[in-house]
């Protein structure tokens, strides 16, 4: 299985879709990542969303308005203000005069803003290609398992039928029948129970892609092979340029943009209009024009700078505790790592061979007459538990491998 390959998918932005011909060929790693980054509802909604940022930040960034006003006075009053021979008209219009960069500071947060979503958008397709590749990986173990377990229903059956036999000729005991078909009974119940895992494991990878129900029959994956993985001091390089510390440092321009908002709040912006007066008493008109500035601007700025001062504060020092973080997970998952291929080296190069050879030599002291059946059973036991741990140390390093590139994944990844 090729996950650097899978993980470029999802940080290159899944420009393609890997073509997959039918449900009857085996699904790959690349097909089923390639698929949930090209279906995925969450890659819709984020793109959607991206659309609504935009189109906000194209709004904020608008130049002020301008307005227009109408006023009456002296209308409907007493005496010689009766009716509308006393009437003055008035039309109006305005404008607030921004000062201070305001809308250049309104369209540097826009950009920001627009920067956070696409760093969203990144960190989702890179969530959904780790899901893939999990899902992916656990649908192998199961086929594996599913394939153990059919394995020791046939062991167990043949078996039983010499049991059967021997019972029979009475050379051995009739317990020795009744064990042998609780071990039957056993490996069957045990096969089910692959058999529905395997069905879950299915259905939820073809979630990814939003199918109810899988379009697929087995999937493709070596697990016997085990990639190589970078060096620590490698994979620590990367931490950061990983996608959560671009979250963080897009959100500091948020607040940097917020900052430089305030900042040009200090200057207090002119609210102007021009217009004209009807007086319908003298029948004359005139101009009329005012301008109006808020007190108070460079206060209620203060605080503002020092709350933005404050966000940026605590952005910075997450980010570093985020950092620190990420580094003791990554040295962990590492250690991991290495202790699962140890484990599979030693089980698949020792261990499980010897367990093999203790079987065939039981089954032909079995089939001798100089074992009894439990010493067959036992062997039998102690085969299928180790090579059932053997595809648990394979799932074990798949995994592990996939998290390890999630933990790392930067959005410079290069194509292979």
């Amino acid at each position: 299985m090729n996950l650097r390959y899978a993980w470029v998918l999802a940080v290159a932005g899944a420009c393609g879709v890997v073509p997959w011909a039918h449900a009857t060929e085996p699904l790959r790693l690349q097909e089923a990542v390639s698929r949930s980054l090209g279906a995925n509802p969450a890659l819709a909604a984020e793109a959607a969303q991206l659309d609504a940022v935009r189109a906000r930040a194209e709004r904020e960034g608008l130049a002020p308005q301008y307005f227009v006003t109408g006023e009456m006075e002296n209308v409907g009053g007493t005496g010689s203000l009766s009716g509308v021979n006393s009437a003055e008209t008035t039309l109006r219009v305005g404008r607030l005069i921004e000062l201070g960069g305001k809308r250049a500071a309104r369209q540097a947060l826009g950009s920001a803003e627009i920067e956070q979503q696409r760093t969203a958008a990144d960190a989702t397709r890179i969530d959904i290609a780790s899901r893939a590749a999990t899902r992916f990986i656990e649908v192998a173990v199961d086929q594996q398992r599913l394939d153990f377990a059919n394995e020791r229903v046939r062991q167990a059956e043949r078996t039983r039928r010499e049991v059967a036999g021997w019972v029979s000729a009475a050379r051995n005991p009739e317990s020795d029948l009744h064990a042998a078909e609780i071990v039957v009974a056993n490996a069957e119940l045990d096969r089910e129970h692959a058999e529905h895992e395997l069905s879950s494991a299915r259905t939820a990878l073809a979630a990814m892609w939003g199918a109810v129900t899988p379009d697929f029959d087995t999937v493709a994956a070596e697990l016997t092979d085990l990639p190589q993985v970078e060096p620590l001091d490698t994979l620590l390089a990367r931490l950061p340029n990983t996608i959560d510390q671009q979250a963080f440092i897009s959100e500091a321009r948020m607040a940097e943009a917020r900052r430089r908002i305030a900042e040009a709040a200090r200057k207090p912006d002119l609210n102007f209009n021009v217009g004209v007066r009807r007086l319908e008493g003298p029948n004359d008109q005139g101009l009329v024009m005012s301008v109006s500035v808020p007190l108070g601007s460079r206060t209620r700025a203060g605080y503002s700078i020092a709350e933005a001062d404050a966000q940026l504060a605590a952005i910075q020092a997450r980010a570093q505790a985020e950092q620190f973080e990420r580094h003791q997970l990554v040295f962990e998952k590492y250690q991991e790592l290495g202790h699962a291929r140890t484990e599979v080296e030693s089980l698949r190069g020792r261990v499980v061979p010897k367990a093999e050879q203790a079987l065939a030599f039981t089954r032909r002291g079995f089939e001798a007459g100089r074992f009894s059946f439990l010493s067959l059973s036992q062997a039998q036991t102690t085969l299928f538990e180790l090579r059932s741990r053997l595809v648990e140390a394979y799932a074990r390093y798949h995994t592990l491998l996939v998290e390890l590139d999630r933990l790392t994944a930067t959005t410079q990844e290069p194509l292979p």
